[in-house]
């Protein structure tokens, strides 16, 4: 199974303790570790034993703190391993050793468990993520919170989980790559049309897309959660009738895209690495924006082929990526959908009335057979053929992998590649 970032980091309290004290990452650090505390389920844990700092982080005393979070610890003195037990998660640590298992599953943390004084010290965000729950670190506080249940909203309202997700199936290609970047272990994914993202998710199993789900491979996977279009709420039930529960969302814009990273995050408590993520994403979506087209070229994006198109309205991610890449969309006061709210139907009447300066086409065919068909459609028919775009020949099939679905993480290329498109168009005068 795929199985992205293996290696788990630890909770580095030391570090945003000392960053919101401004103390030193010395003496003062260790004394300061001192004044944390650890809440778990609204209860403080009564910790016999200091949180000790070991190599600028903060490891907790085993037995204690797996006490308080409800389970039970036994300890091997002649292979130095201690284990915990909840439910049926088994966690198991070696003192000295950066090999951790859950339910004999290798994992690698950053930093080994020590023993000191009779007493092991463990990392706390591994053990407490290992047995399913939240770790949120509160700088003003100064305290860690572990929670055992946590409520996000969604699409369609709020949704409880009652524990962090282990096996998680996508059924949208955005959906994969953002869990995926943010270590998540994927165990089904949606139908790919092309290329998959990442490539190592390319051997994990196909369960379908949101136009049809093979429900007997989903049941099979035996997953927790499942993320998919507000679109299958009517089959929500279903789904969690297989023991999952059903995170409904989407993202049309680059804002929501961000929205998701986050709320993937912190469905999988991975926060810092969400914030990373968008903070990439930001970066070079700024430096796109920094080199506009002089001239904002009257663009038309068409999504299909000859005879079942449907026109881009801003709203719609190509839409929102023209805007944020220079360009101006001629369809943005065209009628909406009802049952593609972000696509406009075809209007030949529209499109000659718009004038457009270049035509962008979105379709799942050969890049190549498309556009020689595309172009013979565009000089043949009478419709088309006085359109400034045809005339000065300013046609191009968008590439199939940034534009065919929604990129996720990917939106910056797809903006990027339009703004170099939109760079090169000649305006008609």
């Amino acid at each position: 199974m795929f199985r992205n970032a293996v290696r788990i980091g630890l909770l580095t309290l030391a570090v945003l303790f000392v960053a919101n004290v401004g103390l030193t990452p010395s003496t003062d650090a260790a004394e300061a570790s001192r004044l944390i505390k650890v809440v778990v389920d609204g209860k403080s844990i009564s910790l016999s034993t200091a949180l000790q700092l070991v190599k600028g982080r903060l490891l907790v005393p085993y037995s204690e703190v797996v006490a308080g979070l409800g389970g039970k610890v036994s300890w091997d003195q002649k292979t130095k391993t201690v284990k915990a037990v909840k439910g049926n998660i088994t966690v198991a640590y070696t003192a000295g050793s950066s090999t951790a298992y859950i339910n004999n599953e290798k994992r690698t943390l950053e930093s080994a468990p020590v023993s000191l004084n009779n007493t092991t010290f463990v990392p706390l965000r591994f053990l407490a993520q290992s047995f399913g729950m939240w770790v949120r670190w509160d700088g003003n506080k100064k305290q860690v919170t572990i929670s055992s249940t946590l409520t996000v909203q969604t699409k369609v309202g709020p949704l409880t989980l009652n524990k962090v997700p282990q096996r998680i199936v996508t059924l949208s290609s955005s959906d994969t790559e953002i869990v995926a970047a943010l270590g998540g272990h994927i165990v089904g994914r949606a139908t790919a049309l092309g290329k998959v993202y990442p490539p190592e998710a390319a051997s994990i199993p196909e369960v379908g897309s949101t136009h049809g789900i093979n429900f007997e491979t989903l049941a099979a996977l035996k997953p927790d959660l499942v993320i998919g279009s507000p679109s299958l709420q009517p089959q929500a039930a279903t789904i969690e009738k297989l023991g999952a529960r059903m995170l409904l969302n989407s993202h049309n814009v680059f804002e929501e895209i961000k929205n998701s990273i986050r709320l993937y995050g912190e469905v999988l408590g991975k926060e810092e690495e969400a914030e990373k993520l968008i903070k990439g994403m930001d970066g070079r979506l700024k430096k796109v924006m920094q080199s506009p087209p002089l001239n904002k070229p009257k663009t038309l994006i068409l999504y299909g082929a000859p005879g079942s198109f449907v026109v881009a309205l801003p709203s719609s991610y190509p839409g929102n990526f023209l805007l944020l890449a220079g360009g101006n969309n001629v369809a943005a006061d065209f009628p909406k959908m009802d049952t593609m709210p972000q696509y406009a139907e075809f209007s030949m009447e529209r499109i000659v009335a718009a004038d457009p300066d270049v035509i962008y086409l979105i379709t799942h065919g050969d890049p190549v057979e498309v556009k020689a068909s595309f172009k013979k459609e565009l000089e043949s028919n009478p419709a088309w053929k006085n359109l400034g775009a045809v005339k000065t020949s300013q046609f191009e099939v968008l590439p199939n992998d940034l534009f065919a679905a929604n990129p996720g993480l990917r939106a910056p290329d797809a903006i990027t590649y339009l703004n170099e498109l939109l760079l090169q168009v000649k305006i008609s005068k």
